[in-house]
Formats: C-alpha cells, structure tokens, sequence
C-alpha cells in the first residue's frame, strides 16, 4: 500500500518536534568498566496515590511490593507466584496451596485462614472479582490449603488469581484495623499489609521509595533500593534517564526512538505485544455514533498500516483486530476500505460535495477525539486518525484530558476516545474483559454498548470448559463486536522503555511487572 502523503509529512513532523525539544546531549551515564549498580530509579507518568489496596493495590506487583498469587507471563499461561500450586480438582473446584513460612511484612502468617480472609474480604469490595466468579467461596482444608468453590464453571481462576486488579496479596485483620481506626490512607506506608520483595517506606506526591525485605519468603531481592519518581510529562522522564537522575523511563513516546539512536546515555529499548495497545472508542450514547453505520465507516476509514509503518515508523505493528494475530482464536476484523466507508456515510446521510466537509441536514459531520499526557503516543495517534478522516470530509478535534477515565466516565461530554487498555487481562484471562468493556453492563463499558447478542454468547464462554467450544465462541465474539462496531484497535504498539547504560539490557516482562524479586542490571 503506497503512504498517504499526508502521514509521511504527520511522521517527519512528530520527530523534527522532537529533535529539538527535550533531548540534550549529555556526558552522564556510568563508565566503562565500572561494577554494575545495586539501585534503581525508574520514571513513570502515574502517580500512585497511597497504598489502599482496594483502591490502588494494582500498582504494587508492577513495582515489586505487592504479589499476586499467580504470575502473568506472555503465553498468557499464568504460573504459580505466591502458591507452590494451583490445581483443578473438578469443573468448579480448584486447589491452593501456599508457601511454607510465608509472612506478610508485618510479621503476620500468610497462611490457609489469612487466604480465605482475603477471599471473602475481595468478594465483597471487589466488583471485578464478584462478577467473574459470582457465588464462589473459599475454604481452609489444611494449613496452607484452601478449596476455592465457584458455582458454575470457571476455566478462567488461574488467569484471574494473577490479575492485578483482582486479587492482590495483602493482610486483610491489618487492613480492617485501619478503616476501623479513621486513619487516612498515607498510614499504611509502613503498616507492612503487604507481602512483596520490596517495602515502600516513603510516597509522597513525586516519589516513592522502596527498601529490600531480607526477610522475604523466597529470599531477598536483587537491589538495595528502589525509588519511583512520578513524571507526567514524557520528555521529562526521558532527560531524567539523559542526565543519570533515573535509569528506566517507562511509557515513552514511540516518536522518541530515532530521537536517541546514536546516543550513549539513553537507549530505546522494546519488547514483544503480547496484544493491541490503543482501543478506539466511539461513544453510542452520542450522536453521530448512536448509529451503527457511522461506527463501521470511521473503523474501516482508518489505515492502519500507514499508522503502524509510516507514523510510528515500524516501532508498531497494524492493529487487525482485538487480539495479535499470534493467538490461535484471534479473528482478522480490522481492515482498511476507504470504498466501504464512504458507503457506509452516504447510506446514513452523511453526504460530500467534491472535497468538502460531509454534513446531514446542514450540519458538518464533526467529533472530538480524546487523548491523555500519561500516554502520550495517544497524541501521535490522534493527528493520524484526524488526517485519515479529513480525506473522507470528517472533522475530528483533538483535546487532551489529564484524567481519561475520569471524562470518560461522563457519557455527555466525549465522542470518541484513544485508550491504551488491552483486550487480554493482566493476568491472560481473555473473557474477564469482555465482561469489563463490552458487555451491557460492564464496569468500562463507557462506549455505551448495549447488545444483548453479544452478552449471551459473553456469558457462554466465561463458563464453557471445552478448549474447540471456547476458541469457536471467542471467534464468533469478535465478529459480532466488529460488525456491530463496537470497538476496535488503532494501535499495536510494541511495548517499550528507555534506559540508561547499565539498564540497556533490561527484559521488559508482560503485565508491566517493572521490578520483581530478581530485577538486576544486565536483565
């Protein structure tokens, strides 16, 4: 396919902007032949707010002072992480078994009776987990045993008990203590609920930072400190790296990377998706996109390897659909057909005079695009997205929120949304967001859909245990989402940082699990 002209010139401008604007020389860097460091500094665009694991406990396992009771990886097979073992016992039962000598950093046993605390404590404050395991219960059968009960099948548990969102590992008597005492949230810095390799001592509105627990119950970590600065610009984060004040940037812009080859002091460093990156929401509880027709055409408007290849030159792959094609169910929903757009607006009113704006009844057919700093590819990709359409005669505006949730949250006030969430949960679970972003009554369902259809075939997966049965209903998922132009994906981006020397060789894992037990310079 030949680059729109239009894109080749959005690429050049992205990176001219950037050469001159936040990336100066500098000498820093460690020295050649220097021992390696014991400590780390990583540079994030998220703050995390204080230590309440009902509210902002998915952070910790991404830094290394929370654990969950399952590993992500990229195979989406989660692995045992605080359990020796996780066993199905029968269609809805499942064995958990924990480690001997496990403690929480207070000193607390994290054993049979402490699980099945935080299971039932979870059940009922956590709505994620409740809707994807409703009724289910968990028992002590020994002392580090627990059989968990759901009441209906739930091939989808291993994937769940490594979701960060889900289940993290903390002491809930400790927790309950401290809503029964009033004490705000800053509090539980140094109230150890946790079981992590890593123990934060300070957080304030820039920082967190974090010491080795020698006392951990699988040995003690790989460094002597760990500290997190919140940075929400991402020129910022990548200067902290340039001038040796951080080692990691994390979240930097795709647009940065020819901005650093050659340098000696900040490298580009990228791993493998494990999905798409950035959904594309159009709002259905708004005009123009209360019709269906209109959703189709902006999905099928968009080119999606000019965007991959020719604006983030190479650094993502085309987005084909709500999965990355190496997953043996993902579905080829996604593709570019301008011819088809076109169609689909004319079918639907929205006409063209010669190369004029499309308008119905007078009025220009014109949307706003949300975007947010903490992701800043979300801009890159929204000047894209704006070029594309205006070739079909459709304004789109930019406008950058600083809490996208937060705007979303408000069904009067967006049209259309670029989101860097992925279709695959954090702990592999493929069916845990469907029930999340598409289903009728899904906690992020802020697009609006309310399809009957497809809640019904959502609701047979979740409990279907039949491997072929499971993969056919998934296929025929994604096609009612894309026919029905739900959502789709304009984004595929492969997952990056940027480090200094001694960090060039760091191994981004899957589930941004930044910092674990054994994180080291050198991998």
């Amino acid at each position: 396919m030949t680059p729109r002209p239009t894109l080749i010139r959005l690429a050049a401008a992205v990176v001219a902007v950037l050469l001159t604007a936040g990336c100066v020389q500098t000498t820093g860097g460690d020295e050649a032949g220097g021992d390696p460091p014991d400590t780390l500094t990583i540079a994030t665009g998220f703050a995390i707010d204080d230590l309440d694991p009902l509210v902002n406990g998915f952070w910790g396992p991404e830094f290394g002072y929370v654990e969950l009771l399952m590993r992500p990886n990229r195979a989406g097979e989660p692995t045992p992480w605080v359990l020796t073992d996780l066993t199905s016992t029968g269609p809805t039962t499942w064995e958990l078994t924990l480690p001997d000598g496990a403690t929480f950093v207070n000193g607390a046993p994290l054993d049979a009776e402490a699980l099945v605390d935080l299971f039932a404590f979870q059940m009922a404050e956590n709505d994620s987990l409740s809707a994807s395991l409703p009724g289910a219960t968990a028992t002590a059968t020994g002392p580090l045993q627990v059989t968990l009960t759901t009441a209906e099948p739930a091939p989808s548990v291993p994937a769940l008990l490594a979701d960060e969102s889900i289940l993290p590992v903390y002491d809930v008597a400790a927790y309950r203590e401290h809503l029964a005492s009033g004490a705000p949230a800053s509090e539980l810095v140094g109230a150890g609920i946790y079981t992590g390799p890593y123990v934060v001592d300070s957080l304030d509105g820039a920082t967190a930072q974090l010491s080795p627990r020698a006392d951990h119950w699988a040995g003690p970590p790989a460094l002597s400190a760990v500290t997190v600065r919140f940075v929400p610009e991402a020129s910022a984060r990548i200067q902290a790296v340039q001038s040796g004040e951080a080692d990691i940037a994390l979240y930097p812009s795709t647009a940065s990377a020819p901005t650093l080859e050659g340098r000696d002091d900040a490298f580009f460093v990228t791993g493998e998706p494990t999905g798409p990156t950035f959904q594309l929401w159009l709002n259905q509880q708004q005009a123009p996109f209360d019709d269906e027709r209109v959703r189709r055409a902006v999905y099928a408007a968009v080119d999606y390897d000019a965007i991959a290849n020719d604006v983030m030159n190479g650094l993502y792959l085309p987005a084909t659909g709500l999965y990355t094609e190496s997953r043996p169910w993902a579905e080829k929903t996604q593709s570019t057909d301008v011819t088809a757009a076109e169609s689909l607006l004319d079918e639907a009113g929205w006409s063209r005079e010669g190369d004029g704006p499309r308008t119905r009844d007078g009025q220009e057919l014109r949307f706003a695009v949300l975007t947010y700093p903490q992701q800043p590819d979300s801009d890159t990709l929204a000047l894209a997205f704006q070029a594309q359409l205006a070739e079909l005669g459709i304004g789109v505006d930019i406008r950058q929120v600083p809490d996208l949730d937060a705007a979303m949250q408000d069904p009067t006030d967006w049209h259309s949304s670029i989101a860097g969430n992925g279709f695959i949960s954090y702990g592999g679970d493929h069916v845990s967001p469907l029930f999340r972003y598409v289903r009728s009554d899904g906690q992020r369902n802020y697009g609006g859909i309310d399809d009957p259809e497809l809640d019904a075939m959502i609701d047979r997966l979740a409990v279907e245990l039949d491997p072929a049965a499971r993969d056919d209903l998934l296929r025929q998922v994604q096609w009612r989402i894309a026919e029905r132009g739900h959502l789709a994906y304009i984004g595929l981006r492969k997952p990056a940082v940027v480090t200094g020397p001694a960090w060039r060789d760091y191994e981004i894992e899957g589930s941004n699990l930044w910092v674990s037990r054994d994180t080291a310079p050198g991998g």
